[in-house]
């Protein structure tokens, strides 16, 4: 990085040579990146970099099959280097995942959640960590259950891929949260837009990446603890991770990790909620074997909950759901703290299986296969038992749901080609679903294949890339009208298309520009779902008469990187064909279960725009002020008004000031923000049960360091969110029409870095 300019007079120069660490052979095709500038060796493995100031610079190499490497240069005068690369004991995620997202993420900008900003948001839901990222909200269920929402997409349209894995799970409800454990990553990246060329159909508004470090690549046994507690349910939270690599075992890595979590009633300024306590355990397991030509890979992972649903959200009758409509607080608003969970509550089993292998069959071609089983149980509890006592005496639960998911995919990569980067590939999805007690969504058999082909040309100061892919989705459902069966069959197909440029005119300025198309079939809830969804406290319809949903995406994106300010700014416009969304009835419905909200699956040609903005500037090397802000517009065409459930405008502010304090205490800070939401006046007249909220404001606060004894670092931190205890709703909240957001909420954050054996 460019640090200073001592005579004022660039004209210096770096020359270097790439080479194989074990055979010295050259390495063509290796990327040598400065300041976000990409330099290509040629056939002899040569760089050339000119026109450089007086200062410290750091060069990052990347070579596929090899380590990345940074090495760091402090030019005075010219400099010519020879710099041998090693080959990684390890897959690469670092090179090959920043090789594939290259490639996945097409042109558009990828937002990374990584080190102390990802520190900040353990003990916190994956949903709940994303919204850090410009462009990203949350779509909640009380105060314990939240979904990622990219530009007002959320559920099927975003795709979640958990170490290299399409996440496969109940993805029907709003209030079925990703069955993730957010320890496991060590970056969270947000990609936004459509992204159904590399992905599939579904991607039609971004992709979350989570990421978990590399396998190391050294003989070594080190890892982390992670101690998370808040005073908001009383909630601790703890993690732990080891990790190795075996000395005598070459190319053997493994590591282990694992999670508990415990919170009891969250409370709200004035009240506590009744029945939202959280039960979480999560473990997983790696092995890793890895050559300078192949690599294999086996992980297994569980995640276990128990998720309380807030009992003000079930109403008895027609008149008391009204009048919980029209309340400042809930019926039971009475209720105190407790880490009890009883009805309705939800119980949830994830577990996933994959194995990868990879294999370097030419200096630049990769062949990768992978393999993945995936296994879903769902059980949603009523808030009453059943009338029949032998049947209450199971304690079953009323809807339980068992999904079982196995993926295939084949990639063949080619790496640097005459400056071209590639992927050539297919994938395949068979998906059962069962379910046991009353209905609401059938029984299905879902087969999904597809292929695809990749390719990116690489510049200095330009690179392009075009894309194409084919699916094809076969839905078999299963489900009684009245006494009869009835089998249900549907093909879906077709093709979707992604262009773009990323044109780097210095090294201060990139612009990224995106087109494409995506498209998705309906779900089997929303063509068939009919009955109480207790989890959501409402009854949902499906339509079998929906069609595909298509949309044509573009984003543009301007980043501005100067020594003291950097600015980025995303606009994007989504056109869609057919966009399926759940809409409020007109009159909620009496049961015998109680009264509910009444919300029915419809579908119309729509428009979602907008802008994402972030700015941060730098003073006197200790402050930075970080201004974000994010605007955007949904239009119904098909009923010439507003799109119903999406996020309104939101800004946050935040102020962090770095201090000194002695020489066992480093990287210390004090941070202040505050994010404002408006109200969402943008709604369509007389489609809801209760208008939308007030706007809001929240201060939050956090102060932290890193804590020197002898060898061992303790990173610590402590945090407070809406520390003025507002009383407030978001709209996006599924239970705001019965109940005010979480109150005040203290946290404290413990990191312990463990290094037990280093042969380094």
């Amino acid at each position: 990085m460019f640090l200073n300019n001592m005579n004022g007079q660039c004209v210096f120069s770096i020359k270097g040579k790439i080479v194989d660490l074990d055979d010295g052979k050259e390495l063509d095709g290796t990327i040598v990146t400065l300041n976000d500038l990409n330099y290509i060796t040629d056939d002899h493995g040569r760089f050339k970099i000119d026109n450089l100031c007086e200062g410290d610079y750091s060069l990052l190499i990347q070579h596929l099959g090899c380590k990345d490497t940074l090495v760091k240069v402090n030019v005075k005068q010219n400099i010519n280097l020879t710099i041998k690369l090693p080959h990684s004991a390890v897959e690469l995620a670092e090179i090959d995942v920043m090789d594939k997202r290259l490639e996945m993420t097409k042109t558009q900008t990828a937002d990374e959640i990584k080190g102390k900003e990802l520190d900040k948001t353990r003990g916190q839901t994956l949903g709940e960590a994303l919204k850090t990222v410009s462009g990203v909200t949350t779509l909640n269920t009380g105060s314990t259950i939240s979904k990622p929402m990219i530009h007002g997409l959320q559920g099927y349209r975003i795709l979640l891929i958990n170490n290299g894995v399409r996440h496969e799970g109940q993805q029907w409800g709003n209030e079925h949260a990703p069955e993730i454990d957010p320890f496991i990553a060590s970056k969270l990246t947000v990609i936004k837009g459509a992204n159904s060329v590399r992905y599939g159909s579904d991607a039609l508004g971004g992709v979350i990446l989570i990421e978990p470090n590399d396998l190391p690549d050294t003989a070594s046994v080190t890892g982390e603890v992670n101690i998370v507690g808040a005073s908001n349910g009383q909630a601790g939270t703890g993690s732990a991770i080891l990790e190795g690599n075996f000395d005598k075992l070459k190319g053997f890595s493994w590591r282990l990790q694992g999670t508990y979590k415990k919170s009891g009633n969250i409370k709200t300024p004035t009240y506590y909620l009744k029945n939202t306590g959280v039960e979480e355990y999560n473990f997983s397991y790696t092995l890793g074997y890895h050559r300078k030509k192949v690599g294999l890979e086996v992980y297994y992972s569980q995640f276990n909950t128990k998720v309380g649903i807030f009992s003000g959200a079930h109403i008895g009758n027609l008149t008391d759901l009204k009048n919980a409509f029209a309340a400042n607080k809930p019926q039971d608003s009475l209720a105190g703290f407790s880490y009890e969970i009883g009805r309705p509550y939800q119980e949830i089993i994830h577990e996933l299986v994959k194995g990868k292998a990879h294999y370097h069959f030419a200096p630049k071609w990769r062949l990768m296969a992978q393999y993945a089983y995936q296994y879903n149980a769902r059980g949603e509890y009523d808030k009453h038992k059943p009338l029949n006592d032998s049947l209450a005496a199971l304690n079953l639960p009323e809807l339980d749901y068992r999904i079982q998911s196995q993926t295939g995919e084949l990639v063949l990569e080619h790496y640097n080609i005459k400056r071209f980067r590639g992927q050539f590939g297919g994938s395949y999805m068979n998906q059962k679903n069962v379910y046991l007690g009353r209905f609401f969504i059938p029984n299905y058999i879902n087969n999904t294949w597809g292929v695809f082909a990749t390719e990116r040309y690489v510049s200095e100061h330009l690179e392009l890339e075009a894309g194409v892919r084919y699916d094809e989705k076969q839905l078999q459902s299963f489900f009684y009208e009245g006494k009869n069966l009835v089998k249900p069959f549907l093909k879906f197909s077709n093709v979707s298309w992604n262009a773009g440029t990323i044109y780097k005119p210095n090294k201060w300025l990139n612009v990224f520009l995106n087109i494409g198309s995506a498209w998705r079939s309906p779900a089997p809830n929303e063509l068939y779902s009919n009955g109480i969804h207790h989890g959501v406290g409402a009854i949902e319809r499906g339509s079998k008469t929906l069609n595909t949903e298509n949309v044509y995406n573009t984003t543009l994106t301007g980043v501005l990187k100067l020594k003291q300010i950097s600015a980025e700014a995303t606009v994007y416009h989504n056109e869609f064909k057919n966009f399926i969304y759940l809409n409020p009835g007109l009159q909620p419905e009496l049961t015998i279960k109680g009264a509910f909200p009444v919300y029915n699956y419809k579908q119309a040609d729509a428009r979602i725009s907008g802008i994402d903005l972030k700015v941060s500037a730098d003073f006197f090397n200790h402050i930075n002020i970080t201004g974000k802000a994010m605007w955007l517009r949904a239009w119904n065409y098909t009923i010439n008004d507003y799109l119903v459930y999406m996020p309104s405008d939101r800004y946050t502010a935040e102020c962090k000031f770095y201090f000194d304090a002695g020489k066992h205490f480093k990287d210390n800070y004090v941070q202040v923000n505050y994010p404002y939401v408006t109200k969402q006046w943008r709604v369509p007249a007389n489609t809801d049960f209760a208008p939308p909220p007030s706007a809001y404001g929240l201060v939050g606060f956090e102060i932290g360091t890193d804590i020197k004894f002898g060898k061992q670092q303790i990173n610590l931190a402590f945090a407070a969110n809406n520390l003025t205890d507002v009383i407030y709703r978001d709209y996006l909240d599924r239970f705001r029409y019965y109940c005010d957001s979480p109150g005040r909420n203290f946290t404290i954050r413990l990191k312990i870095p463990l290094t037990i054996y280093d042969k380094k």
